[in-house]
């Protein structure tokens, strides 16, 4: 079976090269090196959120989520 290539935001790297630069032990690096761990962070970025996505989605599709923080609740009834 066939990996598919995980896609990583704009984002995960421009989080991925802060991570790099303030990290002391790395300032060691090449230019080309410290890239290629940003990278790498960026990758697994994008993995962890393709995974919670996906567990998120069997959750759903199984039926045995309770039911969302965000679904909004009917108000409870005044009585007058």
């Amino acid at each position: 079976m066939p990996m598919k290539p995980v896609l990583y935001t704009g984002m995960d790297l421009i989080r991925a090269r802060e991570i790099v630069h303030s990290l002391p032990s790395l300032n060691a690096l090449s230019d080309v090196d410290a890239e290629s761990v940003a990278r790498t962070i960026a990758l697994c970025f994008a993995k962890g959120r393709e995974q919670g996505l996906h567990q998120a989605l069997q959750l759903f599709q199984s039926g045995e989520h309770p039911d969302p923080p965000w679904r909004l609740r009917d108000p409870p009834r005044r009585e007058d």
